[in-house]
C-alpha cells in the first residue's frame, strides 16, 4: 500500500479545521511522519492509517478513496 490521494487526504485534514502539526500531536506522532506521508516520501504504516482515520472521523468510503485509491477506482468502473 504505498500510495495513497494525498490531495484528498490533505482536503480532510483542513475540513476537520487540522494542519499536519495537529493532526501529528492528536495522533502522537512526529509532524515529519505526517509531512513525509503527504509529500510522498513515505508510505503510511497501518498503525499511522488508522490513526489518520480515526483522528479525521473518516468514513470507510473516504478510508477506501485516501488509503486504497486504485482498488476504489477498479471497484467504481466495474459498477459503472
Amino acid at each position: 500500500m504505498n500510495q495513497i490521494d494525498k490531495n484528498l487526504l490533505k482536503a480532510k485534514i483542513v475540513e476537520r479545521g487540522l494542519n499536519y502539526g495537529l493532526l501529528a500531536q492528536e495522533m502522537g506522532v512526529n509532524p515529519g511522519t505526517i509531512s513525509n506521508i503527504l509529500n510522498g516520501r513515505t508510505a503510511p504504516s497501518f498503525p499511522v492509517i488508522i490513526g489518520i482515520s480515526e483522528s479525521l472521523g473518516l468514513g470507510p468510503e473516504d478510508f477506501y478513496k485516501i488509503f486504497m485509491p486504485a482498488l476504489t477506482e477498479r471497484l467504481v468502473g466495474a459498477v459503472s
